[in-house]
């Protein structure tokens, strides 16, 4: 929950951010830490449960910790040490890690409850937004008017902001994927013997490319990643009936985690790849979702978060805010920064890659599921390496720090 700190004599502010969620929430902490004066906007005084992110991968971890941030999200999360990887029953890779299971409402309400004093929030909904190279206005549907010399928008996959400013939401691929998730328990009401498992199933007749299960809140999560065609009658029934499901799609399973049971309700998320594309408006810059979402089974949703923010605060957000103003030229030294532009452009090339690595219909594709299975069947697994941190550790994709090697 949000303690709105004590109104000062001048309301401007140096950065409005509208959206509280993690690229919001994230960003007005690191600017408030270094100092600015900043208004965080929202419709919601708290982030309602909602099935997104769900665990924190190394790379991420390592983000969070350089903004000081990790240490306020670990008593909320469960430490994830060792991720065991699975083809058909059988064990094939044991990878250490440092990761964490997290919900991603308890991610968002634990950092707003922890912003800096030089943060204030506001709630209401934007409903207009006036630029200019000096200040600029931002409306809520109360009446209230909020000024500041920036505006960051991270309002996630609301497009009616950005498309209020001019610019356009591009789609890459329409109904690209879906991310399913529930929870786990065994039938002996025992705790499952692991902290996390990647259970790969690179399936072109279901679109299926892998189940993942990873300790959190105390239970055992699955989040299961596919590319189905639309309205494949599986989703449905899967919803409804997921223990048969389960089971009938990942025979094997109980061989690697035991006898087990779907203990709560299924949660579903269909995932369209876009960008936002368009000239860079006058002292406004988009990040996390607002410019680009990022296909939940690459791993790379909160690293592209992340990346925008420590880009936007580390590299772009004190230079312009030192200069006597900001425009679309100046703006662009984000758009355009390296780190950046790598970071966007490999979560599309992984989102196409898998998708087209589990379902691709060409005789290329054919050879490269047959080699992967040939590869995860016949590999031993190794022991775990001393230090997680120069493993490969994002479970979420088990085979592909290796997969292009083999193209």
């Amino acid at each position: 929950m949000i303690f709105p700190i004590d109104s000062v004599q001048d309301d401007r502010a140096d950065v409005i951010v509208v959206g509280a969620g993690m690229a919001g929430t994230v960003a007005a902490s690191v600017l408030g830490q270094q100092g600015f004066r900043v208004t965080l906007t929202d419709i919601r005084p708290a982030c309602p449960p909602v099935f997104k992110a769900e665990k924190i991968e190394p790379d991420q971890a390592q983000i969070l910790r350089k903004f000081g941030l990790l240490e306020t999200l670990r008593p909320r999360a469960d430490c994830i040490r060792e991720v065991r990887c699975y083809y058909d029953g059988r064990l094939y890779r044991i990878n250490a890690t440092e990761q964490y299971g997290i919900y991603y409402s308890d991610m968002v309400n634990t950092l707003r409850a922890s912003l800096p004093d030089m943060v204030r929030f506001k709630l209401g909904r934007v409903v207009q937004i006036a630029k200019s190279a000096q200040l600029q206005r931002v409306r809520l549907a109360s009446g209230e008017e909020l000024t500041g010399r920036l505006v960051v928008l991270a309002c996630g996959l609301n497009r009616g902001i950005p498309v209020s400013l001019g610019l356009n939401r591009t789609w890459v691929q329409r109904h690209h994927s879906v991310a399913i998730a529930f929870t786990l328990a065994r039938r002996d009401g025992k705790p499952f013997p692991f902290d996390a498992v990647t259970y790969d199933s690179i399936s072109r007749a279901t679109g299926i490319d892998y189940l993942t299960l990873f300790r959190l809140g105390g239970t055992m999560r699955a989040n299961l990643f596919a590319f189905p065609v639309t309205n494949d009658a599986w989703l449905r029934q899967f919803v409804h009936e997921p223990n048969e499901e389960l089971r009938r799609y990942f025979p094997k399973l109980d061989r690697a985690i035991g006898e087990y049971r779907v203990v709560s309700g299924v949660e579903t998320a269909l995932v369209d790849l876009y960008r936002t594309e368009g000239e860079p408006p006058t002292g406004i810059v988009l990040i996390g979702d607002a410019g680009q979402n990022v296909c939940p089974s690459t791993g790379m949703g909160l690293t592209k978060v992340l990346t925008d923010v420590d880009v936007l605060c580390g590299d772009c957000v004190p230079l312009w805010l030192g200069a006597a103003g900001m425009d679309g030229n100046g703006l662009n030294s984000f758009y355009n920064n390296t780190r950046k532009r790598d970071t966007d452009a490999k979560a599309i090339q992984d989102a196409l890659y898998r998708r087209h690595a589990c379902t691709g219909l060409s005789l290329r594709w054919m050879i490269h599921r047959i080699r992967l299975r040939a590869d995860m069947q016949f590999t031993r697994p190794a022991a775990v390496p001393s230090s997680p941190l120069k493993s490969e550790t994002r479970d979420r994709s088990s085979y592909r720090a290796w997969r292009r090697d083999k193209m």
